[in-house]
């Protein structure tokens, strides 16, 4: 799977939420929504579709992206990557510095525990 830029974010979400779209769907969204202009939505869908993250279908005279990859994915990619780049991809490491931090709430430590209490 490809890694995502942060601003590719942006379109997949777009992507994953209302796809497929044209590509004047997409640009007037992202301009709404984040202020981008036509010539950088333009940039960054050629971009992503030479990277391979998403393609497009002509229909008629316009294209449709869709997205190559699912939500799922791309977030557990994510994660995966940002345990390798911060604890060498420990999660134990993580969640210990969570909790000794006091950055989660009993709430979010009682979730874990389900979360892993239904893992095995």
């Amino acid at each position: 799977m490809v890694k995502l830029a942060d601003a590719e974010w942006n379109i997949m979400e777009l992507l994953w939420d209302k796809g497929p779209l044209t590509t004047m769907e997409i640009i007037r969204e992202l301009e709404t929504s984040i202020g981008w202009n036509k010539s950088t939505t333009m940039t960054l869908l050629r971009r992503m579709n030479d990277k391979g993250s998403i393609h497009f279908e002509n229909d008629n005279k316009t294209k449709k992206y869709y997205p190559n990859f699912g939500r799922d994915e791309a977030e557990l990619e994510e994660a995966k990557f940002f345990l390798n780049k911060h604890y060498k991809g420990k999660i134990g490491i993580m969640v210990s510095n969570l909790i000794n931090q006091e950055a989660l709430s009993k709430e979010e430590i009682e979730e874990l525990y389900d979360i892993l209490r239904e893992g095995k």
